[in-house]
């Protein structure tokens, strides 16, 4: 088998952006159905922590809220700017829908949440198109070391 063959996984980089686009499409249409169609609940916070590393931080915020039938408890990761908007809040009121792709909007971070996943699809978005553009440069590259490959090389021998 040839080597370069191999670059032709290139475009499992292009399919994963692809998924993200999708899945960043998704939160984003789930979230607005959530936010309007959804029930609202004040829930209850259990912990709430920001980790800093170096230059990141993030972090994640613990509820509790109680519907009609169940008591449900859920972790959601934050950013930094949503976690500014809940630092001090015991209570938060959420938009909760069964069975959506994203279940739980929290009313105070609802346009960061919403920005955010429409910042990220974009950014995906841009990302597939320059590695579809590469990948068809790609494509070109190793059809033409594959051909060099398979050409023979005619002798030419005189027989007298």
């Amino acid at each position: 088998m040839n080597n370069y063959r191999l670059l032709y996984f290139y475009w499992a980089i292009p399919a994963y952006l692809l998924f993200l686009v999708i899945q960043q499409g998704l939160v984003y249409q789930s979230s607005i159905d959530t936010y309007e169609n959804g029930t609202t609940y004040l829930a209850e916070v259990t912990d709430f922590d920001i980790k800093q590393i170096a230059a990141q931080s993030n972090g994640y915020i613990d509820i509790r809220f109680e519907t009609e039938d169940e008591l449900i408890e859920r972790r959601l990761s934050l950013s930094v700017q949503m976690a500014q908007e809940l630092m001090k809040s015991n209570n938060i009121p959420i938009r909760y829908q069964k069975g959506a792709f994203q279940e739980i909007v929290l009313y105070p971070t609802f346009n960061i949440q919403k920005s955010t996943s429409l910042f990220n699809m974009s950014v995906a978005f841009i990302g597939l198109v320059v590695t579809v553009i590469s990948g068809f440069f790609v494509n070109r590259y190793v059809r033409r070391k594959v051909a060099d490959e398979n050409d023979e090389k005619f002798e030419i021998e005189r027989v007298d």
